[in-house]
């Protein structure tokens, strides 16, 4: 009987994990090594939910999910709140190693919303200070970074700031199609 009951949690755990969709599943395909390039641009977002301003690492997804009235759900490799705004999908991603909750990665794109997708009327606003995301060409990232990628695929990191042993690296992904941008990741990694 204890066996029966250990493999029911176990298995409606397991039911329960919620996966990424749409855009948001670039999140876990670690395995595409991009071209990476280190730049000295500041890649810190400035993330804006209704009246509350939002720091990675330091702001819970749980609090945002308050702010937004999304669902915070659960997945294998990551927590997530997916928000539809004004024809912009927003991902917002806690790592389940060291993220412990609180906000590590955002992903955007432009798309239908995703059926894990909250729809939220309010401001929601993600920006990196004089870099272009959604609204980007190849030919205007190509001006701001100087190092260009003939792939798909192009990642720029920066390290931002030391804590004793450890540091934070802020990284900004672009996915494009027809030399336009159909989507960005950003991470945020804190490591020693």
């Amino acid at each position: 009987m204890k066996y029966l009951i250990l493999a029911l949690s176990i298995t409606s755990s397991v039911a329960m994990a919620t996966q990424m969709e749409g855009f948001g599943a670039n999140y876990y395909h670690d395995d595409l090594s991009p071209p990476n390039y280190d730049t000295n641009k500041s890649l810190v977002p400035d993330v804006i939910v209704g009246d509350n301003v939002y720091t990675m690492e330091f702001s819970s997804l749980t609090d945002i999910a308050k702010t937004a009235g999304g669902k915070v759900n659960q997945g294998n490799q990551a927590s997530w709140l997916c928000l539809a705004s004004k024809g912009v999908n927003y991902w917002f991603i806690s790592d389940n190693e060291m993220g412990q909750g609180d906000l590590t990665s955002i992903t955007i794109s432009k798309a239908e919303p995703q059926k894990n997708c909250s729809f939220y009327n309010g401001d929601l606003n993600v920006t990196i200070k004089g870099v272009p995301l959604l609204s980007a060409s190849l030919e205007k990232i190509s001006s701001i970074f100087p190092k260009k990628s003939s792939e798909n695929t192009v990642q720029y990191c920066t390290n931002t700031k030391s804590y004793g042993d450890f540091i934070q690296m802020n990284c900004l992904q672009y996915f494009f199609e027809k030399n336009n941008v159909k989507g960005v990741i950003i991470n945020q990694i804190t490591s020693n």
